[in-house]
């Protein structure tokens, strides 16, 4: 029973970061806000980081930003490094602290989308890799942030309407 969740979870997590990497390729331009689109691949590697059980949740966050690497432009290797520490800390955020409401995940995938993208637009102004400086780019990264977190909202709602009925159960008193 329990190795038939984790393939229905690797499942569903495969499908996630395909539609996410189809939404970030083909509806980009839609969504765009000046020069500022959301990390949907991100979110979801933020969602699973936040969701997920298990010791090595953030190597899936480091396969997802190897996804990111894959279809964006630049060198492959800066998202994954960024989503494996990200990912990192945010396990060992889990493991101390409680993360189970909604205002602490949306200031976790927050912090950690901000500081990504910032980290990102950093290596990759190093790199050479954008047209821009580095302020620019910076004030950039910090707009995916909170755009990034809009999107992630509902889809944390959502998440937590879904999950209430099973967490009630665990909470409930056994019957005498």
């Amino acid at each position: 029973m329990e190795q038939t969740d984790n393939i229905m979870r690797i499942f569903l997590l495969t499908l996630a970061v395909y539609l996410a990497a189809v939404a970030e390729t083909s509806l980009a331009d839609l969504i765009a806000v000046g020069h500022v689109v959301p990390d949907l691949l991100t979110t979801v590697a933020m969602i699973w980081l936040l969701t997920a059980s298990g010791s090595r949740i953030f190597l899936a966050a480091g396969g997802i930003g190897l996804a990111g690497d894959l279809i964006g432009p630049g060198r492959v290797g800066v998202g994954l490094a960024g989503l494996l520490l990200i990912g990192y800390a945010v396990a060992r955020l889990r493991a101390r602290f409680p993360l189970e409401n909604l205002p602490a995940r949306v200031l976790t995938i927050w912090a950690g989308v901000t500081i990504l993208a910032v980290g990102q637009a950093f290596a990759r102004w190093v790199l050479g890799e954008v047209a821009v400086g580095l302020p620019t780019a910076v004030t950039r990264a910090l707009g995916v942030g909170a755009y990034t977190v809009g999107v992630s909202l509902p889809l944390l709602m959502v998440i937590g309407w879904i999950r209430e009925p099973y967490l009630a159960r665990q909470n409930r008193l056994p019957q005498f």
